[in-house]
């Protein structure tokens, strides 16, 4: 994983437990665990996207996703580099016909002079992550200019237990 990314996804996670209020002090009543879904009972989920270019440019994109489930947000994380200097760009969530949520135009951010860019954004009322059926697109006016699907990224309850522990 490149540094980057590492860092924006440290910073999604810590941006995630601190909106859930983590580290707070709670009354005395203890509070009854929420009912675990099929996949995991994990307060946060991860996804990640490598978008692909939909022409022969140059552009390399990446997405990371983080749903906390306590507070009900969705963070997202758009690297790309190799676009037009000082262009605005636009980053947007599709869900394709069947898949859970709706589609969500996630905001304008702008390249720097090198042409790279890092974009975060948080979107409220979302609970999950499908497993599939979501795409990240990254746009310049209407025209979509590199795509790629979402995809969760195990967490260590969901590995299988026949790898190898460190």
């Amino acid at each position: 994983m490149k540094p980057k990314r590492i860092r924006a996804l440290a910073a999604m996670v810590l941006i995630a437990a601190w909106t859930s209020g983590c580290g707070t002090q709670h009354g005395t009543k203890t509070a009854t665990p929420p009912p675990s879904t099929a996949r995991t009972s994990s307060p946060v989920i991860i996804a990640e996207a490598a978008l692909k270019p939909r022409s022969k440019s140059a552009i390399n994109a990446s997405a990371t996703l983080v749903v906390n489930r306590e507070n009900q947000t969705l963070t997202v994380s758009m690297d790309a580099v190799h676009l037009t200097p000082h262009r605005k760009y636009g980053a947007v969530l599709v869900a394709a016909p069947g898949a859970e949520g709706p589609s969500r135009w996630l905001g304008t951010f702008q390249a720097d002079a090198r042409g790279e860019a890092t974009y975060m954004t948080i979107v409220q009322h979302v609970t999950d992550i499908p497993a599939s059926g979501w795409q990240m697109e990254l746009t310049s006016s209407s025209n979509v200019l590199a795509a790629g699907d979402v995809h969760l990224v195990p967490m260590s309850n969901q590995l299988p237990k026949s790898l190898p522990t460190n």
